[in-house]
């Protein structure tokens, strides 16, 4: 008998195995992420967050808690507890002590707590919250970027039902103060000093060498649009006197001091501003305010990391196709080399130590999932410091390969490919095309397992889906030639491109025209309801914040010059054309049942989109859903929200298009 067990067992268990689901978009929302790190400018201890995602019968958000161990990963220790988030912690000049930013008061404020024991001990106190925070090289200031919080008054007219307002009259900015952490009030608070006090808002900061100096980027808003024109301005602490040193039509931003406080670098765009076209590293010289820019990068877009030690180089990191490079600038503007040579790995959450003597990040790739590493900045030598999924890591998951085919006028494009878990050669089965948002985004080779996001690719693949995630023309990574392709066009030769790619699957015997679906969040979204407007190829959509029209598009979101630069036009003066690009003139076209997705507070993409798009199919008698998410940004924020979205794409899918 137990012979007869032991065979039945055996005959079942591959298909026990293919049963068992590892990556369902519950699990994946337990994955562990290291947020933030930073070496000590000693080089001898990493700091850094884990993120996890906490959901209970009253709260949905993610948590970070502050861990700290030794430069080679050993001694690792919890330094953060509870349920309240710890946030970007760094370290003090000396190493003996680490700031942070927690919200266990309600608002987010700065605490410093001693790394050899003892409490941690608050420093600001702001109803509005800090945002970001830096140490003076000294150790005796940190300057933080604070919200304008609420007046009194205007709590009283608000619980008085009397808050009516002009719209846009009076802003709430963020604000640059300083902090002198050895030196008290009356009253036992830090002395503080608000910098910024005209009615603009600060972005980023850096201190100068001897701490009597911050310079500074900021737009006339906290709004999107006017960051990505902001401009730079060098103020005295102790003076007050404010120096503009960058203000152009250009976008000028993310200031760095030399470490000799010599100079300045800073990421800037194109002048006048040009939202899809080239981005550099500028160099500023304090003392006669001379500037020049710096050697192009193959891709003219990334951001600016740091300074090299002795003050030769600067730091710039950029998508390399599908991966990231990390490239070593020097400051004459004549040369650049690769620090990152010969990785393999995707580089994420790069950051350089404040001695300028280490870099952390984390390495992942498709199959395997975000660790934090260090390495010192004279010689790229990863090692690595996490293993916070060792759990999880022998799990398997499906394979992906990157796949190239010929877009329109012949121009090559690639994409990443991922197959069924268990996929067996030869055997058709559904595709899902996903395209990604930007335009100038990029599927990158990061792991298909993550707990962010809309599209659980891992759950997708288990189920027995293959996926394509295309970089058509306009995505980055691949030069701003290639970025700006699709100027004019949205919706013309990208679309081509993609087609070609789900064209090139089918010709691969990996699936056929009775089993496709698409699926795109933002631009993503735009094209995935543009593509259902265009062909009735795709069996079952899933469309996230889309862009349906231009017009409505560009007159209610937060970034006013997107549109017009990608168009070379306000609306006003072209309607014909924002209304050719536009998916909602072509909904008349769509037969494919459609899923759409949409956070309620979402700005960048107004929900009033989706909301169009829904009446015009449910008038038509087209499947539709349109599931709405309170209080969601661009792209669900809190865990919850992510799992109903993840859920309900997978069941969506599953409804029509089954493997």
């Amino acid at each position: 008998m137990k012979k007869y067990q032991l065979l039945l067992i055996v005959i079942l268990l591959p298909f026990i195995l293919l049963a068992q689901k590892n990556w369902s978009p519950e699990q994946v929302l337990k994955i562990k992420n290291v947020s933030s790190a930073q070496v000590s400018g000693d080089g001898t201890k990493v700091v850094y967050t884990i993120r996890e995602a906490m959901m209970t019968d009253d709260r949905s958000e993610y948590v970070n808690q502050i861990w700290i161990s030794a430069i080679d990963g050993s001694n690792a220790k919890q330094l953060t507890t509870g349920d309240k988030n710890n946030s970007n912690p760094k370290w003090s000049p000396d190493n003996k002590s680490i700031a942070f930013t927690s919200s266990r008061d309600g608002k987010n404020n700065v605490y410093i707590l001693p790394v050899a024991g003892g409490e941690a001990e608050k420093i600001t106190d702001t109803k509005g919250g800090v945002s970001e925070f830096e140490w003076s090289n000294d150790g005796n200031k940190i300057a933080v970027i604070v919200a304008d919080a609420a007046t009194d008054k205007e709590e009283k007219n608000k619980k008085a039902k009397n808050d009516w307002y002009i719209y846009e009259a009076e802003l709430k900015q963020n604000r640059l103060q300083v902090y002198w952490i050895h030196h008290k009030d009356s009253a036992q608070k830090y002395i503080q000093k608000v910098l910024t006090k005209e009615n603009v808002s600060v972005y980023a900061f850096d201190w100068n060498a001897d701490g009597t100096s911050i310079v500074y980027s900021y737009g006339k808003s906290t709004k999107a649009n006017d960051n990505t024109y902001s401009d730079i301005a060098l103020i005295n602490i102790e003076t007050g006197v404010i120096k503009n040193i960058a203000n152009t039509p250009a976008g000028e931003s993310a200031p760095q001091f030399s470490p000799d406080g010599t100079l300045i670098s800073y990421y800037c765009t194109e002048n006048p501003n040009d939202w899809p076209g080239a981005k550099h590293a500028q160099i500023y010289t304090v003392a006669d305010g001379k500037t020049w820019r710096l050697k192009a990068t193959p891709n003219e877009d990334g951001a600016i990391l740091g300074w090299t030690a002795d003050g030769k180089n600067i730091l710039w990191s950029e998508m390399n196709k599908t991966m990231t490079t990390i490239y070593t600038l020097s400051i004459d503007g004549k040369s650049m080399s690769e620090l990152s040579k010969g990785e393999k790995n995707y580089i994420g959450a790069a950051k350089i130590n404040s001695t300028h003597s280490y870099i952390s990040f984390t390495l992942q790739n498709t199959s395997q999932l975000p660790e934090l590493y260090v390495s010192k900045l004279s010689e790229y030598a990863p090692v690595k410091i996490t293993s916070i999924n060792a759990s999880m890591a022998s799990l398997p998951l499906a394979k992906t390969e990157i796949i190239k085919w010929k877009g329109a006028d012949g121009l090559e494009i690639e994409g990443l490919l991922t197959y069924p878990l268990h996929y067996t050669a030869g055997k058709k089965v559904p595709l899902l095309l996903n395209v990604h948002g930007g335009p100038a985004g990029n599927f990158a080779q990061t792991c298909i397992a993550t707990n962010q996001g809309t599209y659980p690719i891992a759950a997708l693949s288990e189920d027995g889906y293959a996926i394509l995630r295309p970089n058509p023309r306009g995505s980055s990574g691949y030069g701003n030639n290639f970025r700006m392709a699709n100027r004019q066009d949205w919706g013309g030769k990208d679309y081509i491109d993609l087609m070609n790619g789900v064209d090139q699957v089918i010709k691969m015997g990996v699936t056929d025209e009775t089993m496709l679906g698409v699926m795109g969040w933002s631009y993503g979204g735009f094209m995935s309801s543009w593509i259902v407007g265009h062909t009735n190829r795709f069996k079952a959509a899933s469309i996230g914040a889309p862009v349906v029209d231009l017009g409505f598009q560009n007159l209610t979101d937060d970034i006013e010059g997107f549109l017009p630069s990608y168009f070379k036009s306000d609306p006003w003066n072209n309607w014909s054309m924002f209304n050719e690009h536009s998916p909602l003139r072509y909904v008349q076209n769509v037969q494919t049942p459609v899923m759409l997705q949409h956070g309620e507070a979402d700005q960048r993409v107004p929900l009033g989109n989706s909301i169009m798009f829904y009446n015009a199919l449910r008038r038509r008698n087209i499947p539709v859903k349109l599931l709405v998410l309170p209080r969601q940004p661009h792209g669900p924020s809190e865990p919850r929200m992510v799992l109903k979205t993840m859920q309900t794409n997978v069941e969506w899918f599953e409804g029509l298009l089954k493997p």
